[in-house]
């Protein structure tokens, strides 16, 4: 082979190359962005439940139905992302805080609720708990996932 021929082929394979690498680098960020946008509607909903809680401590628990329904909104997150997540140990992360919050839950249906005084507790509990994890709209987020599962591990880890 001439010398000529060796570096079209060795350019040839130098292209296909970096093109492996650029796609896989391209899959890779679109995937970074998928679990940023999934973990931005948890952190909404998680940040949203604490202001209810604190908005119904503040004006006497005159709408408590609000509470609930800001905690079915985070459930319905925590779940989306959970069915959605690829990798086991993330998957795990999800299922520990759906398992959490589920434990809030006092009824299936979140509308027209009333709270009992323990019922009550706990909620304010839940949001000491959340705006002490940095789930508050006055914290602001980072969506990196070391962040988000520390977070959630703090949350847990509290009870």
């Amino acid at each position: 082979m001439k010398k000529s021929d060796w570096f079209k082929v060795i350019f040839i394979f130098s292209l296909l190359g970096n093109l492996a690498f650029f796609q896989n680098h391209e899959r890779a960020g679109r995937q970074e962005i998928k679990n940023e946008l999934m973990n931005s509607s948890i952190y909404r909903d998680l940040a949203q439940l604490e202001e209810a809680i604190q908005y119904q401590i503040d004006h006497n628990w005159q709408n408590e139905t609000l509470v609930t329904e800001k905690l079915d909104d985070a459930l319905d997150s925590i779940l989306l992302n959970h069915g959605m997540e690829e990798d086991n140990k993330k998957d795990d992360t999800f299922w520990e805080l759906l398992e959490y919050l589920d434990q809030f839950k006092y009824s299936e249906e979140p509308f027209d609720v009333s709270l009992n005084e323990e019922q009550r507790a706990s909620f304010i509990d839940l949001g000491k708990k959340l705006r002490s994890n940095g789930w508050s709209f006055e914290k602001g987020f980072d969506l990196k996932w070391e962040v988000f599962e520390s977070k959630v591990k703090g949350l847990i880890a509290e009870s």
